[in-house]
């Protein structure tokens, strides 16, 4: 049911019963068909380090899990109860960049261009099911362990639009790959998919770069022992990754859910976890997300004492689809800001 109506929705806007607004700078949307993670967040993290040498830019969120309504700029002193996990995330690692949340796209972009005028380039964040607004670019983002042609509409499954919807894309973009996916594999894949688009279809893999501590510089000492704690829809992959490359001599995993929000009790919970794990040469190890959520609550007194290091994460494109990419990427920036 829940498919079927966003499929009414889809076709009401198609049919111009539903007007999608316009606006007369490059708008790119990052997407996905189904609920939970599918790399978003280090897909816009990739566009903005593309993009923001040469242009000014915004992006825009709905700050899923903020206690707050409305539209508002991510201050640098921002909290995620403010603004949401990811919104704070890009404000922290890029400074320079104007980050905002609001619910009401339409609303919001018309905000923020009336509040910076100068701004050249928004870029929204999970706004594919958002028909309100005309996006000048949709990239759609699948996970590679669970392609949207071989997934069910909710609640049997995870998606939020039937697999067709993705003729809305204008590339398509399969996460978290391994990185030595093959040739045939890829062929394989985009012959499934391209039954429901005729975008391009490109390959992407994580990669995790050196742990670092949450709070400070100071390089990281060797350990044997891991204690990860992870709020993210799909911890596998970090899991994973934690396992093979440092081969700890003894790891224990805290999951929680997605986009959790920390209280008093899950911090005494992983204070005392982390006291008995191991006798020494440990560290507790956190996703940016996480890291992110737990740095700005104001009861975290009960874990500053604790080595706490975050395993930082971007996206790298099977070669040479990184050079197409970019290339569509830049194209469509460069046309519609010269024609404005």
């Amino acid at each position: 049911m829940y498919a079927y109506f966003t499929f009414l929705q889809n076709y009401l806007f198609e049919k111009k019963f539903f007007k999608a607004s316009e606006f007369d700078i490059p708008i790119i949307n990052v997407g996905n068909l189904a609920v939970g993670g599918s790399g978003k967040s280090p897909m816009i993290e990739y566009l903005i380090t593309l993009l923001s040498p040469h242009y000014q830019i915004a992006t825009l969120s709905r700050g899923y899990g903020r206690t707050t309504k409305g539209f508002r700029e991510v201050l640098a002193n921002s909290t995620t109860n403010e603004a949401g996990d990811e919104p704070v995330q890009f404000k922290t690692k890029f400074p320079f960049l104007k980050v905002f949340v609001g619910e009401d796209r339409v609303e919001s972009v018309t905000q923020l261009l009336f509040e910076y005028p100068s701004i050249e380039l928004i870029l929204l964040d999970d706004a594919f099911q958002h028909r309100a607004i005309k996006a000048g670019l949709n990239i759609l983002l699948t996970d590679y362990s669970k392609i949207f042609t071989r997934d069910l509409s909710m609640p049997l499954g995870r998606l939020r639009e039937f697999p067709a919807a993705s003729q809305r894309a204008q590339m398509v973009v399969v996460t978290k790959c391994p990185a030595n996916i093959s040739e045939q594999e890829q062929a394989i894949l985009r012959q499934e998919l391209s039954l429901h688009t005729e975008a391009p279809i490109m390959f992407s893999y994580l990669v995790y770069d050196n742990l670092k501590y949450l709070s400070s510089d100071i390089s990281v000492p060797e350990f044997g022992n891991i204690l990860t704690v992870t709020g993210l829809a799909n911890p596998k992959p970090m899991i994973d990754y934690l396992q093979s490359h440092y081969n700890p001599s003894r790891m224990e995993h805290l999951s929680y859910p997605d986009h959790h929000r920390f209280n008093s009790t899950d911090l005494r919970t992983i204070k005392d976890k982390f006291d008995k794990f191991a006798t020494q040469n440990k560290v507790l190890v956190v996703s940016e997300k996480d890291g992110v959520r737990l740095k700005t609550l104001n009861h975290t007194n009960s874990l500053l004492d604790l080595p706490i290091v975050v395993l930082p994460i971007r996206i790298a494109f099977i070669e040479p689809q990184g050079h197409l990419f970019n290339q569509i990427i830049e194209n469509y920036v460069q046309q519609n800001t010269n024609d404005n």
